[in-house]
């Protein structure tokens, strides 16, 4: 299962961008919505599958580094955590799923596939927000909340109070 290509995925979102100019009330654009997640979609099992994989086979990273000028730092318990704040080796709709006998790599798909259609259900509602990718990891984590706190004019080398 590969990835999106880049180019097939910058003229999709073009021709979206296009369709939702063309269609610009609001009740209209609202309900474009569900097309901009089917074009995350594509990109975003594959990507799963590969999440999967990679906590499956213990190979997330065990060292975070924000930049090529911080110090790198311990990972502790590096896993995944989908964007409805589920730990993902813990969900109970992914824990089902390993009573299936197939190949560890089919499990992987079978994992993603099932991750992605509950969240962009949730999505469509309207309940989360999935900028961020459907799963991250700890270290993904760490990441987002540093470059939102220096957004924010905060200092995230410092330790919270």
């Amino acid at each position: 299962m590969n990835r999106l290509d880049h180019n097939l995925s910058h003229a999709w979102h073009v021709a979206l961008n296009q369709y939702s100019n063309e269609n610009r009330s609001l009740e209209e654009s609202e309900s474009l919505n569900w097309m901009y997640e089917a074009k995350s979609l594509a990109d975003e099992v594959p990507r799963l599958a590969i999440l999967f994989k990679l906590e499956r086979t213990g190979q997330l990273p065990a060292v975070h580094q924000q930049c090529s000028h911080a110090q790198p730092e311990e990972v502790k318990d590096n896993h995944l955590l989908c964007c409805l704040g589920v730990e993902c080796r813990k969900c109970p709709h992914l824990l089902a799923l390993e009573q299936a006998e197939v190949e560890p790599e089919q499990m992987d798909v079978i994992k993603a596939w099932t991750c992605a259609g509950h969240i962009v259900g949730e999505a469509i509602k309207g309940h989360i927000d999935t900028s961020e990718g459907f799963l991250m990891t700890v270290d993904d984590r760490m990441y987002w909340d540093r470059v939102y706190t220096s957004m924010a004019g905060g200092d995230w080398e410092e330790e919270p109070e």
